[in-house]
Parts: structure tokens; sequence; C-alpha cells
């Protein structure tokens, strides 16, 4: 257990007052980009939330207010800024802080700078954008509410003149996207990215593209980093305002294109399972007419009927070495239900792998690691609610295994106590009774103790 892991998570036997603080280790969303692809402004849809009074906080040159979580919401992996200075703003339905720990280590934070109570900032040295920046969006007062990051670069000074027009070249996936790394897990609900359709090529003069029409540009928005995609397919569709075309290059390098499937003049595909899924799929928004258009591209993981898989140990015992979907939370967040959807499934069988009290299939890497905070007050229920026999498995921050089968019905559920097990990474494994998948909602609330 991880509790016995000297000198690598000894931070699980401390208190409540480790757990206080904003730490970059913990890690949020992770995003990578380079100066080039935020010179089109990028919008992160999430949440704005407390948790921990910075006040009693050592942010060394930050005149910090207001609260935040112990992780950050996003992790961003930046490259080739040098040439950039970086904007980051917060829309928001409350009154939003931003605090943002830089690469070379620096702690920057803001407050109303964006105007309605959210904050801004510019990042203009080069050293504090070139490599990993992790972002919180806290809130002044503790509260919660929807929020969005805008990131945007410009030129630190005017940029050479363009080279004389050259004839516009068709998609090509030796250029890279923004890199999105997911698993089926972490896209078994729709998730969506923002973005800008543009035109560029002619892509009925591409031939290496079949049946492909309208315009289309020479580098993809996005390249997904997929794994963990067998047995599913893959759901792209893409929303505008403008008459768009997408077109799709899988792991295997066989190219795709929809223009109108999705109605209302916007592309859609599924990809079937075993087209190519695991690895890197390239995504290109273009446009019908050439011109350009805001749009959003949404991706979502389809669990494909497999047979009840035998039993065995395939896929390893389940183990806190790998991460699940990762979420942050806070104990006051969780006191409203929060539901996540899961696929209840499992390689290997449990009873053999030394957690006591445990039977069933689950797999090797959680469905969801969780990264609470402000748990003092709070016990934690675990629900999961599904049309088959799902069984429940927890790691709570202290390395304490939790089962649970049949206590509501065929559903599990768990409900578990203590600062210690819940300020940190909980990990969350919906498996099955017997192997089958299904569909499932894991439901995660906060009472007060």
């Amino acid at each position: 257990m991880r509790t016995f892991l000297a000198g690598i998570f000894v931070f699980f036997s401390m208190t409540a007052a480790a757990f206080a603080c904003p730490d970059w280790q913990f890690g949020g969303q992770t995003y990578s980009y380079s100066g080039q692809q935020l010179y089109t402004p990028q919008q992160l849809q999430g949440a704005a939330y407390g948790g921990f009074d910075l006040a009693g906080c050592s942010t060394p040159g930050a005149a910090t207010r207001g609260y935040a979580s112990a992780a950050p919401n996003y992790t961003l992996n930046l490259s080739g800024m040098d040439q950039y200075y970086l904007v980051l703003d917060v829309v928001s339905q409350c009154d939003a802080t931003l605090l943002v720990n830089a690469a070379d280590g620096t702690w920057l934070f803001d407050d109303d700078s964006n105007g309605n109570l959210d904050p801004r900032m510019e990042l203009r040295v080069p050293s504090q954008i070139n490599g990993r920046v992790d972002v919180w969006v806290g809130t002044y007062d503790n509260s919660q509410c929807a929020a969005t990051l805008r990131l945007e670069t410009f030129f630190s000074q005017s940029p050479a003149p363009a080279p004389a027009p050259q004839a516009a070249a068709c998609p090509d996936w030796g250029f890279e996207g923004a890199r999105i790394d997911a698993t089926a897990g972490s896209m078994n609900f729709p998730v969506s990215y923002s973005l800008t359709a543009t035109g560029g090529a002619s892509l009925s003069s591409c031939p290496a593209i079949p049946s492909a029409r309208g315009y289309g540009p020479q580098a993809p928005q996005y390249s997904f980093w997929l794994s963990g995609m067998t047995g599913h397919a893959l759901d792209l569709s893409v929303s505008a305002d403008c008459d768009t075309v997408m077109v799709v290059n899988t792991a295997d390098t066989v190219w795709h294109f929809d223009d109108d499937s999705g109605g209302s003049l916007n592309p859609a595909l599924r990809l079937p399972a075993g087209v190519g899924l695991d690895g890197r799929v390239d995504v290109w928004v273009g446009t019908y007419g050439g011109g350009a258009c805001p749009a959003t591209v949404t991706a979502q993981a389809i669990p494909v009927a497999q047979p009840a898989p035998a039993p065995s140990t395939a896929g390893g015992c389940p183990t806190w070495n790998f991460t699940g979907q990762q979420i942050t939370a806070t104990g006051q967040f969780l006191y409203s239900p929060q539901n996540y959807a899961v696929q209840a499934s499992g390689s290997t069988e449990i009873g053999g792998c030394n957690i006591p009290g445990a039977y069933g299939y689950a797999n090797a890497a959680p469905d969801y690691t969780f990264y609470l905070s402000g748990m003092e007050q709070y016990r934690l229920e675990i629900e999961v609610s599904s049309n088959c026999d799902p069984v429940l498995l927890v790691n709570t921050a202290d390395g304490q295994w939790y089962f649970n089968d049949d206590s509501s019905g065929l559903n599990p559920a768990l409900n578990i106590r203590g600062t210690t097990a819940l300020n940190g990474r909980v990990d969350v494994w919906v498996g099955s009774y017997n192997g089958a998948p299904c569909p499932a909602t894991l439901e995660m609330e906060t009472w007060l103790n």
C-alpha cells in the first residue's frame, strides 16, 4: 500500500494542514499548446471554486486573497513562447480569482482586472511561459460557479512581414494540433473543445482525402492521443454558425471526411472500433465556402457490445500506480451531488488481488481519480447505479481499500469518513460482478459529519 512507501507518499501521514494550500505537484486537467496555436484564442470550460483560504498560504511575491483548491484546475504544457506574451482571463458567474504558478516557479495572482469581478493577467517573461504552467481558478468568497478560462498569445513585438502568398497546402498529419491526452474512460461522456473553423486548401484538390469538398487548413486544430479504445467507437461532431466540414486522420493514417451528417450544415463522424483509435487522431475543421467562424468540436467514446470476458487476471490487479480521469473538488462542491458517467467493467478477477473482502472483476486503472480538499467537516457517500450488477472499489488518500457490492439492490454504495482518508487523492473503480460491461453512473456526495 502507498502508506508504507516512505519518502514518496509521506504526505499521506501528515495532518489535514498539508493539503490546505495550492500545490502544483497535484497537477490539473492537462493541455499542451505552442505559442503559435494560442495565437488563435482557446477557451477551457470548467468551474471556479474555493476550498482553502489563500491568506494562510505561502505564495512568494503574490498578494493572494480569496479561496482556491489544493490541486490546480489546469496544467498547461507550453512551448515556442519566446516571441509571444500570454494573456489569461476568466469569465464566470461569480467573483472569481486567478492564481498561477509559472514555468520558473513564480507565483502570480489577480482578482478583478478583467472587470465584472473576474481576473486577468499578462505573462511577458519567456522563462515563465516556456514549460509547465499551473492555473487555479478560485473564488473570492469560497463559492463555486461555471467559469471559462481564456488563453491567447500576442507578439511581444511586431512580427516580421508575411512572406509572399503561396498556394494553400492540403491537410498534413506531419503537423500536430493542440495536444489532448485522453482515454476511453475520460471520454465516456461528450467532451467539447473550442476552435476556429478556417478555410485554406481546396479539399477537392487533395487526392489523399476521399470525397472531400470545401476548404481546410494544413495543420489540424487538435491532435487527440487516445488509449484504452479497444471495444469503443469514437464520435466526433462539430457545432458552428457557418457551413463547416471535418477531416480526420486516425492512428493508422487513414483519412476520413464529412460535411453535413450532424445537421444544420455541420459534420459528424462515428469512427468504428478497430480503425486506428489507439494512438494519435488528428482533427481538422474547415469551412465549405473558405471563410472562418468560431466552432466547437465534441468527442465521445462509445462502448461497443463485447462478450463477457473469461475469468482471468489479464490487465492486472487494481493499482493506484495508474490514474483515472482526474477530477478536482472540494467538500463544499460535492455537497451538491455530482454524477459521472462510467462503464462498469473489469478484466481481472479481484478476489485474488489481496484486497480485503473484494470480489468480482475490475480493471488495473481506476475509472476516476479525485483530488479532494476541504473535507474536514464532511463524510463522503459514493454510490453506483446501473442496469447490471456492478461492484465498487475505492482507495483513499491514506492508502486504505474499501469495497462494496450490493448495498442498494444490486448496486453498491460506500460511506467514508476521516480527514486523512478524504483530503488528497481518492481513486475509484467501478467494476462488474461477472465481468460483463454496462453503462453506469457514479454519484459523489458529501454530508456534514
